[in-house]
């Protein structure tokens, strides 16, 4: 898409997403890459993980000091994904709600949850840490809200953070309305296969975007 708009110059994109890591992860890694990549931009999208991943900070911000440092044994960490999962934190329908306004729930899910108070703990000291870190490098950073209408308070948390910071956040459930009014339906926007993500379709309107 960048060669495209601007077809006299080079680029380069290299794409760490990891599934279903939460922003600690991110914000853990990110020194060394930038040293290891010398980036021209960074983009983050993450956050909706926080809500059951406690792999490395994730929720030890929330509990005790014993909690945090528990978060330091493997076996523990192990342990915790275990409870996640068992207990339907790791993926819970119940969670999505339905995909946009007067479209019933898909076939086979619950009713949708009471929102958290906090919709991704620690988000926000993640985020500090990463603006931190590019500012300091002299990188911009761009922050990416999440596109459906049950993730609104995430992204409005997400929109919140980066005003603070002065970071620009990506409104990507702007592309989901656009790309429906193309005559997009879910279908062709959003990938079930393992939770709703955004399909190839909707992730090309986030990029234009």
């Amino acid at each position: 898409a960048l060669r495209r708009a601007q077809p006299q110059r080079d680029f380069r994109v290299a794409n760490l997403g990891v599934p279903s890591v939460n922003s600690a992860w991110v914000a853990n890694r990110l020194e060394r890459q930038l040293f290891q990549l010398k980036p021209q931009l960074v983009i983050v999208w993450v956050g909706i993980n926080n809500r059951w991943n406690a792999v490395e900070a994730g929720r030890a911000r929330q509990g005790s000091r014993l909690h945090g440092a528990l978060l330091h044994s493997k076996l523990f960490r192990l342990a915790a994904i275990a409870w996640y999962g068992a207990t339907g934190h790791q993926y819970d329908p119940a969670l999505r709600g339905a995909w946009h306004a007067g479209e019933g729930a898909p076939s086979g899910r619950s009713e949708q949850l009471p929102e958290a108070a906090d919709p991704a703990p620690g988000l926000a000291e993640d985020f500090a840490r990463m603006q931190a870190l590019t500012r300091a490098l002299d990188v911009p950073i761009l922050f990416v809200g999440y596109p459906l209408p049950a993730q609104k308070a995430l992204s409005d948390r997400i929109a919140q953070i980066g005003e603070r910071l002065g970071v620009t956040v990506i409104d990507s459930a702007a592309s989901l309305t656009r790309a429906r009014a193309d005559g997009h339906d879910r279908s062709a926007l959003v990938d079930e296969r393992a939770g709703p993500h955004p399909s190839r379709l909707l992730y090309t309107y986030v990029v234009e975007d």
